[in-house]
């Protein structure tokens, strides 16, 4: 049997090198490449064709002895003697940040997937440094990595030092990296672009529509799907990214990403008398119990974060790698 077809070393991993011999064994017994008492390449072999250490394969042949996936004979080698490889996965899951609609998702994953797996939580915060600090520093302990990618032109090389076999993509990317990864992700820019075409009348009682797109928020996506709706016609529009200083005018209709914004606009509402869905129409991005009865109730266009969190967890246990564009939900109260 051909030693390469069992065996698959690549330098560019931070897998430490014993632990992708035990993962390529697993995996070629997974494939049926080996079977019930078949052996294995030896470590002489092993160390020519890779050009290894054979300490290394003594690790990692004496660590699947320990878990009874094979045994040895004296003068003869290596052997598998059980086929059971199925490891229970072990999740790596990267959000960005923590926060109410954040923690809708992360309770419906853990709740799908029960105890299937164990999950443990990180976060970088947008910042690209911490967001590869932390993916180089557990590659090596995890096998399963589901993230939250920072857009950033570093991004690519740093997916790169992971198993593609074991990336899966959440929430942000579909674009970039939908393409290369299993994924669970919004289509920002349509999900916008669906809902403001759709509800074109009822856009048409304000004088102005606004997108309250501070700094601090990071998909794109939803900037371009605004403006494409708007770019073939005259009705005025604006993208606003100074929110501290926008000042609302009554008959506005405001698209709000940050709630800090959106307490400022209530603010200036109940201050003017200005009744929403009339003089005033807001629509603010992700749901929240809170949004529910706020002044009678928010108008919400939001991720179904639910969804998202279970299609993941679904996608991982039946180990059915897809891209998923999440569905996108205007839940309509009296705001708008």
């Amino acid at each position: 049997m051909d030693d390469d077809a069992i065996i698959k070393i690549d330098n560019a991993l931070p897998q430490p090198l014993y632990k992708q011999i035990v993962a390529s064994v697993h995996e070629a017994i997974t494939r049926g490449v080996l079977k019930n008492g078949d052996m294995l390449p030896s470590v002489n072999s092993i160390a020519s064709a890779h050009s290894l250490a054979r300490g290394s394969i003594f690790k990692a042949y004496n660590e699947l002895k320990t878990a009874g996936i094979i045994d040895s004979t004296p003068g003869k080698g290596y052997f598998v003697t059980s086929t059971n490889v199925q490891a229970k996965k072990n999740i790596f899951l990267l959000l960005s940040t923590f926060n109410p609609y954040r923690e809708v998702l992360y309770n419906a994953f853990i709740g799908q997937i029960k105890n299937q797996a164990t999950v443990d939580l990180y976060f970088h915060h947008h910042n690209i440094s911490v967001f590869e600090t932390l993916i180089q520093n557990h590659a090596a302990y995890y096998n399963t990595f589901v993230i939250m990618p920072e857009i950033n032109r570093k991004t690519t090389g740093i997916l790169k030092q992971l198993d593609p076999k074991k990336l899966y993509i959440l929430d942000s990317g579909l674009n970039e990296f939908g393409n290369h990864y299993p994924c669970v992700c919004q289509n920002y820019e349509k999900d916008i672009s669906d809902i403001l075409t759709a509800h074109s009348g009822q856009l048409q009682k304000y004088k102005r529509i606004i997108l309250l797109f501070p700094d601090n928020i990071k998909t794109e996506g939803i900037v371009n799907g605004f403006n494409s709706v708007f770019k073939r016609t005259d009705f005025p529009a604006r993208v606003i990214r100074d929110t501290h200083n926008y000042e609302p005018q009554q008959f506005d209709c405001c698209i709000i990403m940050d709630d800090t914004d959106l307490v400022k606009l209530m603010r200036m509402a109940r201050k003017n008398k200005w009744q929403l869905g009339a003089d005033i129409g807001i629509l603010s991005y992700h749901e929240t119990p809170l949004k529910s009865i706020i002044a009678d109730g928010i108008t919400t266009i939001t991720s179904d974060f639910e969804q998202m969190g279970r299609s993941m967890a679904d996608m991982i246990i039946k180990n059915k790698p897809r891209r998923i564009e999440n569905p996108f939900l205007m839940i309509d109260r009296k705001s708008f």
